[in-house]
């Protein structure tokens, strides 16, 4: 059970992490202001400052004098996060992102962010550009897994790729064989000769179609599902012309009413027990336990209250938390009394945190911004702190968005009641 709850909480960091290179992505600055650091866990302090330094040296020649305000503004967040936390890094090292972030004309709205890598930085990097500089990052998460789907009939096949919890359409192919009526004058024999003939050259089509497709992927292709109405799909893998390397990873076959993308559908719904170890199937069987939960047993929560009443006082075995979900917790301080509190923002840009208020002494003008979190981020230390696991629900699938739009995007599965 430790194993099992050590890997859903990797996937949990997974997913978070995936979620805000989304959005680090939507960042566009009006110029090359966007300023993006990348440093390995056990990079000179001194190479660090001494680009900073250089780079603001260099950005007074900056013609343009909003730009030039700008990116100086942004390497002057940049100098003083590092010294605020004396460059000690995570160990997978630290990338730092700052600049204008601001749609509106001559507005700024310098902003600095920090994303601690999934995976150890290999080298140091500086980027300054009209958007952050992710690729590096993207590299990590390249997917993993992949499961081919094959569905095929005498007429038509479609090719697709299971990835995370999407599916993607990578060929969809016709035969052209005529139906069973032949053309007047034919003889049966002849009729049925070509009509095979045509077939066959329609499964070696589609044969080095899926070689050509699914042998790239290597040892990422951990599996391959047949499927399709009828004999068809046996009389295809009986003539033995997909590669060796992949019909050793067919996990078997299943009878589906179409060929196209409905075909591609119904094997994602019928096949539970062949692709198990596909997220988009973990993600249904966790869903489907979580309101098996609700009616039966009662020992599941939903929404933002009971939820987090039930994580305070340790009842929670899994958390789970939509990736649709955009709310932000702001951390406070009050110098004046010293109270510290959380407030969740679920609508983070409309939110004016100058006018926040002290839960205790009222005070309105000492009110010290201590940490912006995302709140999937929030909840991970919150289960961290309790023991329970957390799961991140996508939207991609049709349990994850009913879970969603059902359900506010949270809820959880409780020790006891």
């Amino acid at each position: 059970m430790e194993h099992e709850s050590l890997e859903q909480l990797d996937e949990a960091e997974l997913a978070l992490f995936k979620k805000k290179l989304k959005k680090m992505k939507e960042f566009k600055g009006r110029g090359t202001e966007l300023i993006s650091v990348y440093m390995p866990e056990d990079v000179d302090r001194s190479s660090i400052t001494g680009q900073i330094n250089a780079e603001m040296s260099q950005s007074s020649n900056i013609k343009s004098p909003q730009t030039r305000k700008n990116v100086q503004g942004a390497l002057r967040r940049i100098d003083n996060f590092l010294k605020q936390i004396d460059f000690k890094l995570p160990k997978n090292g630290l990338v730092v992102f700052s600049g204008n972030i601001s749609q509106q004309e001559g507005k700024s709205d310098i902003q600095l962010m920090t994303l601690r890598p999934i995976r150890p930085l290999k080298t140091k990097l500086y980027w300054c550009d009209s958007e952050f500089h992710l690729a590096p990052l993207e590299d990590m998460v390249s997917p993993k897994d992949i499961f081919g789907i094959i569905v095929i009939d005498k007429s038509d096949s479609t090719i697709a790729a299971l990835v995370g919890k999407k599916y993607e359409i990578l060929g969809r192919f016709t035969s052209g064989i005529s139906g069973k009526h032949r053309a007047g004058g034919q003889s049966s024999t002849r009729f049925e000769r070509l009509h095979e003939e045509a077939a066959q050259e329609f499964y070696k089509r589609i044969s080095e179609k899926i070689n050509e497709i699914f042998l790239p992927y290597g040892d990422k292709l951990k599996g391959l599902i047949v499927a399709g109405p009828g004999m068809t799909k046996n009389y295809f893998l009986n003539k033995e012309l997909i590669d060796q390397r992949i019909r050793k990873k067919i996990l078997g076959l299943i009878d589906t009413s179409y060929t196209d993308e409905s075909g591609i559908r119904e094997v994602v719904q019928k096949a539970d027990e062949l692709l198990k170890d596909a997220d988009i199937i973990k993600e249904k069987n966790l869903i489907n336990k979580f309101l098996e939960a609700i009616v039966k047993s009662g020992l599941a929560a939903y929404g933002q209250k009971e939820v987090e009443e039930a994580l305070s006082i340790g009842k929670v075995s899994t958390l789970l938390v939509s990736d649709a979900i955009e709310w932000m917790v702001f951390k406070f301080h009050c110098e004046k009394c010293g109270f510290g509190e959380e407030f969740v923002a679920k609508e983070p840009s409309k939110f004016d945190s100058s006018s926040y208020k002290c839960g205790k002494c009222g005070s309105t003008t000492q009110i010290e911004i201590l940490e912006e979190i995302d709140y999937a981020d929030w909840a991970m230390e919150k289960a961290h702190s309790t023991g329970a696991t957390i799961y991140i629900v996508s939207t991609d699938t049709p349990e994850g968005e009913q879970f969603f739009k059902g359900f506010g995007g949270i809820g959880a599965l409780l020790r006891y009641r």
